[in-house]
């Protein structure tokens, strides 16, 4: 019997209080953190292998918008390969922030995905993400912290009946997005995350 092709590596990074997460000064105030994903995917041994690893990202209108970002109908593994990245890094963290008087949410979450692309972009991944933001999260063009950046809205994964907060980052080196959850972020909550997202995302 064939050994399985080894197209994708999938490493937990752990989720203790103290885990090292790509960005610092991330949540304003004093509140309870928790991380709830922390993981990342790297090409396998095998991941050159077409007929064993292949996986494309979908056609331009092909994305299917009922799915969570970044809307290709692929798992993480496929993701991996299709996008062309050298690492795909995924953190979740969300806030004790307790319940409010009416029994609502006050806690926030955030879900960051960030794919390397060692300085070239085979696949067209990060066109790719911008025209799967423009379409799904009713994205438009626009700068971000002084980088270039699709912002929109996504339907509320937390128990949320508001839209949660979209923003992609297209950079030369990597592209990344991020959705910022649970209940509504305040201007200077959401200035702090996004600040300390793109000062990571100018590193390196």
């Amino acid at each position: 019997m064939p050994e399985a092709a080894q197209c994708v590596t999938h490493q937990d990074l752990g989720r203790d209080a103290g885990v090292d997460l790509p960005f610092k000064d991330l949540l304003q105030g004093r509140v309870a953190r928790g991380v709830d994903v922390n993981d990342a995917f790297t090409p396998g041994p095998d991941a050159r292998d077409a007929g064993s690893c292949g996986a494309v990202l979908p056609g331009g209108d092909d994305v299917w918008c009922g799915q969570p970002a970044p809307w290709a109908s692929l798992g993480w593994d496929q993701f991996t390969i299709a996008s062309g990245a050298t690492r795909v890094r995924r953190v979740g963290v969300s806030t004790d922030e307790g319940r409010s008087s009416s029994g609502g949410q006050v806690s926030r979450s955030l879900s960051y995905v960030e794919l390397e692309l060692g300085g070239a972009d085979p696949k067209g991944v990060a066109d790719f993400v911008r025209r799967a933001f423009q379409r799904c999260a009713h994205g438009t063009a626009a700068q971000v912290q002084g980088l270039s950046a699709v912002t929109g809205e996504v339907p509320s994964m937390v128990g949320g009946v508001h839209e949660a907060d979209a923003f992609a980052f297209l950079t030369s080196k990597r592209v990344a997005w991020v959705i910022l959850d649970g209940r509504p972020w305040t201007p200077a909550e959401r200035k702090r995350a996004l600040a300390a997202i793109a000062g990571h995302l100018r590193q390196g």
